[in-house]
């Protein structure tokens, strides 16, 4: 057995996170829907939604 003194904490995190929100969303039309919600979801954008003023 080799150690590279590695862990899969931040692959588990993201299975975790994924799992999440394919029970949340319920329902999935397509499995690219899903993937962008993954996307979404991860990816560390923010989005700004317009609004009146």
């Amino acid at each position: 057995m080799i150690e590279l003194g590695m862990s899969n904490s931040k692959l588990e995190g993201l299975n975790s996170e994924t799992r999440l929100i394919n029970h949340r969303g319920y329902g999935h039309h397509s499995a690219t829907a899903l993937i962008a919600m993954v996307y979404l979801c991860t990816g560390g954008i923010t989005i700004t939604l317009p609004t009146r003023t």
